[in-house]
């Protein structure tokens, strides 16, 4: 399958290759890859964005039950944790700071969506730490283990505010021709992500495989002119032009290579996937790549990328890359 498009003004940035699950001790690694319905209780990264008002994207896996949904909620920091990360992410304003539970609060994705979990006790990193293709194999596995990585904020309780979406992945649904995005916020800050497609992969007595596609997290600039107040903060769908997935002779699939936004040059989105166009000047992207979610069968080896700044040498507890 040919997955090559092309993609005007992609940018060239760090790629690194992650296919790790998020640690759960009862299940092994073929058992967590498994077709099944049950979610079990799991630690979870969410990439936060907004600084007036702070949410978080869940980082989704389609090979893996437990991460196989978009989620966006907003987020209530306790107000010295919200100061204190607010500060570091306006000196580091390009960085990837994630929100991940602490190993001893599991939960499912679905308690969240379902409202049936309204807190639980965080911690924050700040980028990506060092890791093996070894370490990842391991089915326990988590980027951010504490005897990895020290976190930027520990000890604290998040609370679970407004859900701006969630949406589970259903297998059969076919990528579209070009990428789709949601656009959210609230006042006078908006973001993006795209709308990602877990398509089967593999084929009849394969293992089975899903993707591929991109995971995208983005803030712009400035919230865009003439937009509802409501309806941004809801969440708008827009199709990006520019961003093709599937070649336009034939219908193969592809997808970009880096990432095909670059920041501080306007961006022509479409509502809804036809009109009226809106263009938006985006900001720093803190997660792009296909090497998280899709499964590592559905990715060719030029194709695995993950762009994402690095934790800081000072909080790196094991590096064994």
């Amino acid at each position: 399958m040919d997955h090559d498009c092309h993609h005007d003004d992609a940018p060239h940035g760090p790629d690194h290759a992650g296919h790790g699950g998020h640690g759960h001790d009862a299940m092994t690694r073929d058992l967590m890859m498994a077709p099944r319905m049950a979610n079990h209780p799991h630690q979870h990264a969410m990439t936060l964005v907004g600084h007036k008002t702070v949410f978080a994207v869940h980082m989704t896996q389609f090979y893996m039950e437990e991460h196989k949904y978009q989620l966006i909620f907003e987020v209530i920091l306790p107000p010295a944790i919200a100061a204190e990360l607010d500060r570091h992410r306006r000196h580091h304003p390009g960085d990837w700071f994630v929100l991940s539970n602490d190993e001893s609060d599991l939960f499912t994705i679905p308690e969240l969506a379902s409202g049936r979990r309204r807190s639980y006790r965080a911690q924050i990193f700040q980028g990506l730490p060092p890791f093996s293709h070894r370490a990842e194999e391991d089915p326990h596995f988590y980027p951010w283990s504490r005897d990895r990585v020290r976190p930027l904020l520990t000890d604290f309780t998040v609370e679970v505010g407004r859900i701006v979406m969630f949406r589970p992945f259903a297998h059969h649904l076919i990528q579209p021709e070009f990428a789709t995005y949601l656009m959210w916020g609230k006042g006078d800050e908006a973001h993006l992500t795209n709308l990602q497609t877990a398509r089967l992969h593999s084929g009849p007595f394969q293992t089975l495989s899903f993707g591929p596609d991109y995971d995208h997290v983005l803030s712009l600039r400035e919230r865009p002119e003439g937009l509802d107040d409501a309806a941004l903060e809801a969440g708008m769908v827009f199709s990006a032009p520019s961003i093709r997935l599937r070649h336009h002779h034939d219908h193969r699939q592809c997808l970009p290579r880096t990432n095909p936004i670059t920041p501080d040059k306007p961006l022509t989105l479409l509502y809804r996937g036809i009109q009226p166009a809106l263009t938006v000047m985006p900001g720093p992207s803190f997660l792009f790549g296909s090497a998280v979610l899709s499964s590592p069968d559905a990715l060719r080896p030029d194709q695995v990328s993950l762009e994402v700044s690095r934790t800081p040498k000072s909080m790196i507890l094991k590096d064994d890359a």
